[in-house]
């Protein structure tokens, strides 16, 4: 078992500045953040700070919703990104990089925007060190707050890739899958969440899906985790690493609030330590838009 005070090394480091806030359940929906219509933003946030990278600067920073501050990398040298950006874009047709941005879906789930993750730990992934955990997705709680779950759905990108395949990627077939694993620290210590965005492994071909809706995850299995990291695998491996896109989308974001504190947006500081090696996680399935 993992202690609680190592994942602090590659936590996102909080600084809290306590407002009142009633208790109860509260929905981050993304739509506090304000957007052009088909549009997104994908960093730099305007809090980033510059770190050192492997191709030369980093700006980490954050956002916040609904009180739930995720990260933000974004490259300066390339215009490339990882972590979380936010979308209204809703073509379901295009395929390609150049369409990273759009959900599946067609649209966010109960309003206009919602979040895209990018970012993924390679085969050499290994959930209990620590340090593996400073390239993927990562979203904060307040201070209080308890995880519930969450609503996802594939992005246009990653889903037209499994379904027809392309210059990287396979066509999906019987046997294939494509999942989103959700980590937190609770008190038994690490606890994992896993979510099939694509399911083949069936040898009935009825039961296969690649998912064009939202679905609900449920996250309470997490409660009690002040911080989570996604990370998602595919079935098609190559010599690089996976060939699937590493994209998913995300919207309202569910967690319960037991405290009478939680730190605004403005006291939440992503460190720069988790995001210095934001370059071991980007390849060559990420451009810029």
């Amino acid at each position: 078992m993992i202690s609680r005070h190592l994942h602090i090394a590659v936590c996102l480091a909080l600084a809290t500045l306590a407002v009142p806030a009633q208790a109860g359940e509260i929905v981050a929906g993304f739509d506090d953040l304000t957007l052009a219509p088909k549009s997104y933003n994908r960093g730099p946030m305007p809090n980033a700070t510059l770190v050192d990278g492997p191709y030369g600067k980093v700006a980490a920073g954050s956002f916040t919703t609904g009180g739930v501050t995720l990260n933000n990398r974004y490259d300066t040298t390339y215009g490339s990104w990882g972590g979380f950006a936010y979308s209204n874009t809703t073509d379901t047709t295009t395929a390609g990089y150049l369409n990273q941005f759009s959900a599946y879906a067609g649209g966010g789930h109960s309003g206009t925007n919602y979040g895209v993750a990018f970012g993924y730990a390679s085969s050499s992934f290994n959930p209990q060190t620590p340090q593996d955990f400073g390239t993927l997705p990562t979203i904060i709680l307040p201070t209080g707050g308890s995880i519930e779950g969450m609503f996802v759905t594939n992005t246009t990108y990653a889903a037209l890739s499994m379904l027809n395949g392309d210059s990287f990627a396979k066509k999906f077939d019987t046997g294939d899958w494509f999942k989103l694993t959700a980590y937190g620290f609770t008190s038994s210590g690490l606890e994992s969440v896993d979510f099939y965005l694509a399911d083949y492994r069936s040898s009935n071909a009825a039961d296969h899906y690649i998912l064009d809706a939202w679905a609900y995850m449920d996250l309470s299995s997490l409660a009690g985790a002040t911080q989570l990291w996604f990370n998602v695998s595919s079935s098609d491996v190559g010599q690089y690493g996976m060939n699937t896109p590493g994209y998913f989308a995300v919207d309202d974001i569910t967690y319960s609030l037991n405290a009478t504190a939680v730190p605004e947006p403005t006291g939440l500081v992503m460190a720069a330590s988790a995001v210095a090696v934001v370059g071991l996680s980007l390849r060559r399935r990420q451009a810029a838009a």
